[in-house]
């Protein structure tokens, strides 16, 4: 009788809610009635638990319509609950209209591990498995967003505890870091950072425990955390932490003599010099790593060659920050043909296709002072062959950039609500932050929109 008194109340205050248009409260009853909590409607959504909160409470303004049409679809409810007329069974959620096309944004989706006909239980199911591996943190990390100083201070624990974890198998690892990298791809930087220190720590204990190949084996995946926690430690501006996490992860390469794994490493340590203003020596490192990969000869497989041309679109990109005009171009260009003998359905995460270089063009001409030349290459990005949600919002972000240089703040701003659509942790890294920032106090009129967009980042 209490539970039937209880659905009647709900249906009533929703009936309410549809009659008023209010939508956030629409969807705070739905989400609630689904016994779902803003985390999990957020996993579902493609969105943080902050973001669902601020939704449901009316701290920011559900009014966009391609937000609207994803909680529709994730909670089940007619579209016209929502304000929304019907789509065709067939049609997915609508582009901005907006938007530009420079600037589409791809159907919002979800991990495929957490993707299913009950998210919440294959979440906790696969969680489960990897408490051996995570502990504590992982699971208390997937219940609330964390901010950039606790992601820091994870990984601080990452490299200075030396002690801790348990050994499990190879394939255990593996598939753990399977997970690690879809969080970073999926710019879920707070959950990776619950992850990795777990993670790292079976990984030392997995190696230091086994033998020969196995043991091989151990250190390559090992190397492969160090080498996450560096790329993590990037996004966080903690450029000393990207060092130190990129020299371990090279040293543990090259005690499992696996080649791909040294090259991937010998680029993040590269990375971390350029950041230290350390140029010339990046750009050395990168181009004798990729030569050590001899891809001129024969057939290389498509591995190879992404890693061959990542190295080389790193060395232009460092070549561009040192005013090296000449080189940079030199070094893109063959890293476009080596991309060009792959096909852009190779296996690829974060290693380069062809669309993948196309946008690092984008931030080198920028760099050089060239953000007409830059917005031409990011138009000829087909946004639908980027790979990741991470390399998507990073096409965004660079492409903002140029349009700022360029003096049209407006359409700079467009492409940062596209990043923000794409991946919102990606907008609230420090250096994205900063463009913001930069954006809303520079001389000249600011957008509205970006007042907002500053607001909902926590930047007001």
């Amino acid at each position: 009788m209490v539970e039937t008194r209880r659905s009647d109340a709900t249906r009533s205050q929703l009936r309410d809610a549809i009659v008023a248009h209010d939508y956030g409260r629409i969807v705070r009853l739905v989400r609630r009635a689904q016994g779902l909590t803003q985390q999990e409607l957020g996993v579902r959504a493609g969105y943080s638990a902050a973001t669902i909160s601020r939704l449901e409470t009316g701290r920011q303004s559900l009014d966009d319509v391609t937000t609207l049409r994803i909680l529709a679809r994730v909670l089940g409810i007619p579209a016209s609950w929502l304000g929304l007329s019907p789509l065709p069974a067939d049609e997915d959620i609508p582009k901005e209209r907006s938007v530009r096309p420079l600037f589409t944004i791809p159907p919002v989706s979800v991990e495929s591990h957490l993707a299913g006909e009950d998210d919440a239980v294959e979440r906790r199911r696969f969680l489960a498995g990897l408490t051996g591996l995570t502990g504590a943190a992982l699971l208390a990390g997937t219940q609330e967003a964390a901010d950039a100083a606790t992601m820091a201070r994870r990984i601080e624990s990452l490299l200075t505890s030396g002690t801790g974890g348990v050994p499990v198998s190879v394939a255990e690892l593996r598939a753990a870091l399977g997970t690690a990298r879809i969080a970073f791809d999926a710019c879920r930087y707070d959950g990776l950072s619950a992850m990795l220190p777990g993670i790292t720590a079976a990984a030392r204990v997995t190696a230091a425990q086994r033998s020969g190949r196995e043991r091989d084996q151990a250190n390559a995946q090992l190397a492969d955390a160090y080498m996450l926690a560096s790329e993590l430690a990037v996004k966080l501006n903690q450029d000393g932490m990207a060092w130190v996490a990129a020299d371990r992860a090279l040293a543990t390469a090259n005690l499992s003599g696996d080649p791909l794994a040294i090259a991937g490493a010998s680029r993040a340590v590269a990375i971390a010099m350029r950041r230290q203003g350390r140029h010339e020596g990046a750009v050395a490192a990168l181009t004798r790593t990729a030569l050590g990969l001899g891809v001129e000869g024969g057939t290389p497989q498509p591995q190879v060659l992404q890693v061959y041309a990542a190295l080389l679109c790193t060395a232009a990109y460092s070549c561009a920050q040192n005013g090296q005009r000449a080189q940079s171009l030199d070094l893109i260009g063959e890293a476009e043909r080596a991309a060009g003998r792959l096909s852009e359905s190779t296996p690829k995460g974060r290693l380069p296709t062809p669309s993948n270089v196309a946008v690092y063009r984008i931030g080198i001409h920028t760099t050089l002072g060239e953000p007409g030349v830059a917005l031409d290459h990011a138009r000829k990005v087909d946004p639908h062959l980027l790979p990741t949600p991470e390399r998507h919002a990073r096409w965004c972000v660079d492409t903002a950039r140029a349009w700022e240089q360029f003096g049209r703040r407006d359409r700079a701003v467009t492409a940062l609500l596209a990043a923000e659509r794409a991946a919102p942790q990606e907008i609230r890294r420090p250096s994205v932050s900063a463009l913001i920032s930069g954006m809303r106090y520079g001389a000249g009129p600011v957008p509205a929109e970006l007042h907002a967009l500053a607001r909902r980042n926590g930047l007001a």
